[in-house]
């Protein structure tokens, strides 16, 4: 990226404001920056929510030893209509409480049973005026990498990944009972009534997915029809979804917790050994099966069974109840006929999501995957639209999934 484009779109990023991040989280005054390179590591498609940088930095210590640092950089979008957008959901606010209120209390508390596991990787600097952004660690220098966002999430790593947001999900209960207030930026409701941006997303999908589904042998007919109908509901399903209740048991959910925001470690024997969750941006304190049903929905292999959702369940489920007793939760734990409960409550929201975010993640072609080509009414936008749900492989998971759906009573 060239000096201009940086001075044009990031101009925050300067020797001086880089300097200053290194000398913070190295506790070195003597730090100089001599330079520093931009690139976005990410291809579109890839991220739906910020513009992320990579910056590679050149500089000096106070030794004169020359050294290299690399950070990553989350910034809000630059495109007005955009930036917009997500503004009315109020991304960045809730990312900014994850990591300045509720990620040191949630470490805190599971730091104290034992837990030393990183969840997120470490915020250096979070900026909520003029241009939005976070400065994190580049996970890529402890080998971290992101998952085959084509070929999903194996049983394994699926596995790992609940551990994870078990973990957070149950510190969050905790956290809740001790201090209410941390979760208060958390009660935005994904889909509401009030903030309608995202509804012709929703119905648009649906409809797609129907007019696919009236072409697959196992769908065609009464599910094709009933996705066609459900038009008209959606998005009031969606809402109730995101309706909370008191005496639930409700946990801080991750919010968009499918394969583009897991990144894995693994040995040299390809053996996985551990799991971050990155892009904490539309976290909801609700039903735990909002994260549930969109992870499990939109993310696993196709190799990944029905059957195996029960298994992961029940695997989620113990690391849940393992933590929420050594932290000693003053409320009644959910047993596991709770959770599948919560499941068939609440999982349509993994069926709204999964209906678009399936055929996004087989996508070749992502130069029109953005917010404008999912959104979007223009020729491009419509012509990307077509051409994301007639990919030809969205038939291998979407026609086994209708079906599982259809027998949930999801459909209907």
């Amino acid at each position: 990226m060239d000096a201009a484009t940086i001075e044009q779109q990031f101009p925050f990023l300067t020797k001086e404001y880089l300097q200053g991040i290194l000398r913070r989280e190295q506790c070195e005054s003597a730090i100089s920056v001599d330079d520093f390179t931009v690139v976005a590591p990410l291809a579109k498609g890839e991220n739906y929510s910020s513009d992320i940088l990579r910056v590679t930095i050149k500089y000096s210590t106070g030794s004169h030893n020359h050294r290299t640092q690399t950070y990553i950089i989350k910034v809000s979008f630059a495109r007005e209509e955009d930036a917009d957008l997500l503004d009315a959901y109020d991304v960045f606010k809730r990312e900014i409480a994850v990591y300045d209120v509720v990620m040191p209390k949630v470490e805190q508390l599971l730091g104290s049973i034992g837990y030393g596991k990183r969840l997120a990787p470490v915020a250096h600097a979070i900026h909520a005026t003029t241009v939005k952004h976070f400065v994190f660690e580049d996970l890529s220098l402890q080998g971290y990498k992101p998952a085959a966002r084509s070929v999903g999430l194996n049983f394994q790593q699926l596995q790992m990944v609940l551990e994870k947001i078990a973990k957070f999900h149950a510190a969050t209960a905790v956290l809740y009972t001790i201090d209410e207030e941390s979760m208060a930026t958390h009660h935005y409701r994904n889909i509401s009534e009030d903030v309608p941006h995202f509804y012709p997303l929703f119905q648009n999908s649906i409809v797609a997915c129907g007019e696919q589904a009236a072409s697959w042998p196992t769908t065609k007919g009464t599910i094709a029809d009933k996705l066609l109908a459900l038009e008209k509901t959606i998005v009031a399903k969606g809402c109730r979804v995101y309706t909370r209740h008191e005496t639930d048991f409700n946990v801080l959910n991750h919010g968009d917790l499918w394969v583009n925001n897991v990144m894995l470690k693994t040995e040299p024997n390809g053996r996985l050994q551990d799991v971050i969750l990155v892009d904490f941006a539309t976290g909801f304190f609700g039903s735990p099966a909002i994260d549930l049903s969109y992870l499990l929905f939109t993310s696993a292999t196709n190799d990944v069974t029905v059957e195996d959702f029960d298994l992961l369940l029940q695997h989620y489920h113990g690391e849940l109840v393992d933590t929420l007793t050594k932290l000693k939760y003053s409320k009644p734990i959910p047993t596991l006929l709770d959770i599948q409960v919560e499941m068939l409550r609440k999982g349509h929201n993994g069926v709204m999501f999964s209906t678009f975010l399936i055929p996004l993640r087989l996508l070749e072609d992502t130069s029109n995957a953005d917010l404008g080509g999912l959104l979007g009414t223009t020729e491009e936008a419509i012509a990307f639209r077509k051409r994301l749900f007639s990919h030809p492989r969205y038939q291998d998971r979407m026609e086994y999934l209708l079906n599982f759906y259809d027998r949930k009573g999801y459909l209907d």
